[in-house]
């Protein structure tokens, strides 16, 4: 794996650390007395818990060499690139307030950073990755 493809996958999975913000959002949903549709208790929850393991996936990425590993990277961007999906999907039928969020911020956002979750996960199928973290390197 070159430092180049390396710097990229901890760069775009460092780049989702923002969705752990989503836990403060919690309180704004319609069953805590806020604006926010109750969709949004599955996604926000999930951004949070996603967005904690972060700090212990870059651990891993940059000091751990298994299958295992590797395993648990292509897992945890998977999951992330769902979870984001599953925003979009929640912003379609329960929308964001717009006190909130406009449509266009919330779609862009997640849009986004799904993007760089996929592109991650497309970065560690390479075949230079692959065999780093088999050891054939």
């Amino acid at each position: 794996m070159t430092p180049t493809i390396k710097w990229a996958i901890a760069l775009l999975m460092g780049a989702t650390i923002f969705r752990v913000q989503a836990g403060l959002f919690l309180s704004d949903l319609q069953m805590f007395g806020g604006p926010a549709p109750d969709g949004w208790f599955g996604p926000w929850l999930s951004d949070t818990i996603i967005g904690f393991l972060l700090p212990v996936m870059l651990f891993l990425f940059w000091t751990r060499r298994s299958v295992a590993v590797w395993g648990t990277l292509i897992a945890y961007n998977a999951v992330g690139a769902f979870d984001y999906s599953q925003g979009l999907i929640t912003q379609a039928i329960s929308p964001m307030p717009v006190e909130m969020a406009s449509a266009a911020t919330v779609h862009i956002g997640i849009g986004v950073f799904m993007c760089f979750q996929l592109l991650a996960l497309g970065l560690l199928f390479r075949r230079g990755v692959i065999a780093e973290f088999k050891g054939w390197s």
